[in-house]
C-alpha cells in the first residue's frame, strides 16, 4: 500500500509526543521534580493529539476503505488504538484519577506495538521510523497498585474551618480546597494503623472516618525524553516565602529567588535550600558571576555572597537609593552597580557608579565614581569593558571602563536626550542606547563612533542583543530583530509584549502568563508556564531560563 509508510510516519510523530508526556505526568504523579508536566498542560497536549490522532484516523480510513489484507487490518488497529488512546488521555485530564493514566500508559505501550506491526509490512528499511519507534518506546512508563486506608475528618462549613481543624489535630496530609471541605489526616497501609489514628484523634476530640482505597504508583524507566520536553520545565521546586526576583546561575547549578521583605534564598539546581541570607529591604537585584561561584544580590545595599554557604563577604555597597542595574563584567571579574542620588532633597544629590570584586573587595582604583542624579545604565562585553550611560546638560554621554595594567576611561559619544536603558553586544560590535528622544545604535569601537550613531526607531518597552550581534527590540505588539547592519531580519506579532530576555534564544513574556522562545526565523513555541509569571531570567551561558510563577514556584528550562 503506497500510504501505509506516510501514515506510519505521521503516526509516530504524534505518539512519541504522546509517550514523552506520558513520561512527564507519571514523574508528576510520582512526586519527582525532573521532566514533569502540571495537569493543565497535559490537558491542553492531550487534545492537540487528539485533533492530529482524528487526521491520522481519517487519512488512514480513506486509504483502506477498499482494500483488504494484513497491512489493512494492522492499520486500523493502529487507528483505534491511537483513538482509545486519545480518548483515556483527555479523560484522565478531565478529571485526574489514577487509574484512567493506568489505562493511558497501556495504550501507549500497545500503539507502538500496532506501529511496529504497520511498519514491518509496509517497508522493511526506514531508518527514520525505526529511530522514532526506537526512541518513544524507550519512555516507559509502569504502575502498581496496593491497597491502602485512608482518615478523614469532616465535612466542614467552609476551608478556614477544615484548616483550623486541621492545625489543632497536628500534622495532616491534606485539606480539601473545595466543597466538601475534608481533612485527611493520612494515608496507611493496614487497618490498624487507620485505626490507631482514629483513636489518636478521638483523643482530641475529633472523629475520624476509615475508608479503603486503591493507591497507585507511577515508575518511569529509560532515557529522559529532553528534546522533547524542551518547551516543558526540566524541573520545578517550591521556593522560599513570597518572592518576585529569581536568577539562575551558568549550567543550572544555583537557583536564587529574593523577596520584598529582603529574603535571599539560594537553591541548588535540584531545589534543595542551601541557605537564607537577609536584608531588612526588598532584593531586587540577583546577578552571578559567570563561574557560579559568587553572587551579588541585594536592593538599596548590595553584598557579594559566597555559594553555596551564601555567605556576606568583603564590604557591602550602601547606596543613597535602590540600585538601578547591576551588573557582571567577565574577563575584568568584578560586579558594578548604579545608582540614581537620594531621594527628597532639593537637588537630588549625586548618584554613583561603583564596583566590587567578587569576594566584596572595593575596587577603589576607580570607584565611586559621582554620577548625575538621575543615575544612569550600565552594560557589559565578554571581553571585559563596562559602558556607562548618564544624562549630563547636552544629552547622554556614553562612556566605556577597561582594565589592562591600568584602569582607563574613554568618552564614546553623546546622544539626544536623557538615557532610559543601553545594551552591548556581547562581542563589543555594537551598541544601542534608549533616550526620551528614541532608540539609537552605533559602533562603540568605530574609528569616529559618532559618525555610526543611527536612530532606530521611538522608545520601545526593552531591547538587547543576541548571539551574533542581532539587536532585539521589544514593543507591546511586536517583538523585531535586526542584523549587523540594521536591517529588519523578522518581527512577530504580541499581545502584550512585558519582557524580553536573552538566552540560547530569546525569550518574550507576552501578558502575565505566556512565554514565548523565538528561532532564527522568528517562529515561536510556548514554554509550559502555568499561572502568572513575577519574573524571568536567563542563565549567562544562554543555556537555562528561571521562571518565577505565582511567587512560589520556580521552573527551569533547559534550551535547544
Amino acid at each position: 500500500m503506497q500510504d501505509a509508510h506516510d501514515l506510519a510516519a505521521q503516526a509516530g510523530d504524534v505518539l512519541l509526543k504522546v509517550s514523552a508526556y506520558d513520561y512527564a505526568m507519571a514523574g508528576t504523579l510520582s512526586g519527582s521534580h525532573r521532566y514533569v508536566v502540571d495537569r493543565a498542560r497535559y490537558a491542553s497536549i492531550a487534545h492537540e493529539a487528539t485533533a492530529s490522532i482524528q487526521r491520522f484516523s481519517a487519512a488512514a480510513l480513506a486509504a483502506t476503505i477498499d482494500r483488504a489484507g494484513p497491512l489493512r487490518d494492522r492499520l486500523v488497529a493502529l487507528a483505534d488504538g491511537l483513538t482509545d488512546l486519545a480518548n483515556d488521555a483527555n479523560t484522565y485530564a478531565d478529571g485526574g484519577d489514577p487509574q484512567i493514566f493506568v489505562r493511558v500508559s497501556a495504550d501507549v505501550s500497545r500503539s507502538w506495538d500496532d506501529l511496529r506491526a504497520v511498519q514491518r509490512m509496509a517497508r522493511t528499511a526506514d531508518d527514520d521510523l525505526a529511530k522514532t519507534i526506537a526512541r518513544g518506546s524507550s519512555f516507559v512508563v509502569g504502575s502498581s497498585v496496593a491497597n491502602v486506608y485512608g482518615v478523614t475528618v469532616g465535612p466542614y462549613a467552609t476551608v478556614a474551618d477544615a484548616q483550623a481543624a486541621a492545625k489543632r489535630m497536628g500534622t495532616v496530609e491534606d485539606v480539601s480546597r473545595v466543597a466538601p471541605f475534608l481533612v485527611r489526616v493520612g494515608t496507611y497501609t493496614d487497618v490498624k494503623s487507620a485505626d490507631a489514628a482514629i483513636t489518636a484523634l478521638a483523643g482530641k476530640g475529633f472523629t475520624g472516618l476509615r475508608t479503603a482505597e486503591q493507591k497507585v504508583t507511577f515508575a518511569r524507566t529509560g532515557p529522559s525524553p529532553d528534546v522533547e520536553l524542551w518547551r516543558e520545565p526540566e524541573r520545578v521546586f517550591d521556593t522560599w516565602g513570597l518572592a518576585r526576583r529569581v536568577a539562575v546561575s551558568p549550567n543550572a547549578l544555583w537557583v536564587v529567588t529574593g523577596s520584598d521583605d529582603g529574603t535571599v534564598a539560594v537553591f541548588t539546581g535540584e531545589g534543595v535550600l542551601r541557605s537564607l541570607p537577609k536584608f531588612n529591604a526588598g532584593v531586587s537585584q540577583l546577578v552571578f558571576s559567570d563561574d557560579a561561584r559568587w553572587l551579588m544580590g541585594g536592593g538599596q545595599t548590595l553584598a557579594s555572597f559566597i555559594l553555596p554557604p551564601g555567605v556576606s563577604v568583603g564590604t557591602m555597597v550602601r547606596l543613597a537609593s535602590p540600585a538601578q542595574q547591576v551588573v557582571y563584567v567577565p574577563k575584568a571579574y568584578y560586579f558594578a552597580a548604579i545608582a540614581k542620588g537620594p531621594t527628597g532633597k532639593p537637588d537630588g544629590g549625586a548618584g554613583v557608579l561603583t564596583g566590587r570584586s567578587p569576594d566584596g573587595q572595593p575596587l577603589t582604583a576607580v570607584f565611586p565614581v559621582e554620577a548625575p542624579a538621575s543615575g544612569g545604565a550600565i552594560a557589559a562585553t565578554a571581553a571585559g569593558e563596562l559602558y556607562v550611560a548618564t544624562t549630563g546638560g547636552s544629552g547622554t554621554d556614553v562612556e566605556r571602563y577597561t582594565v589592562g595594567r591600568a584602569w582607563k576611561k574613554e568618552g564614546i559619544l553623546t546622544v539626544p536626550g536623557q538615557v532610559q536603558a543601553l545594551a552591548v553586544d556581547p562581542g563589543g560590535t555594537l551598541g544601542a542606547v534608549q533616550t526620551d528622544q528614541g532608540l539609537f545604535r552605533f559602533g562603540p569601537h568605530d574609528t569616529d563612533p559618532k559618525s555610526t550613531l543611527y536612530r532606530i526607531s521611538d522608545p520601545v518597552v526593552q531591547f538587547a542583543f543576541g548571539p551574533g550581534g542581532r539587536l532585539y527590540t521589544l514593543e507591546k505588539d511586536k517583538i523585531t530583530a535586526r542584523d549587523l547592519h540594521g536591517d529588519l531580519v523578522w518581527s512577530s506579532p504580541l499581545i502584550d509584549g512585558r519582557r524580553l530576555v536573552i538566552a540560547a534564544r530569546p525569550v518574550v513574556l507576552d501578558a502575565v502568563g505566556d512565554l514565548l522562545v523565538f528561532d532564527d526565523k522568528g517562529r515561536s513555541d510556548q514554554l509550559g508556564v502555568t499561572g502568572n509569571v513575577q519574573d524571568v531570567s536567563a542563565s549567562s551561558d544562554g543555556r537555562y531560563v528561571a521562571v518565577l510563577a505565582d511567587g512560589r514556584r520556580a521552573l527551569l528550562f533547559k534550551l535547544p
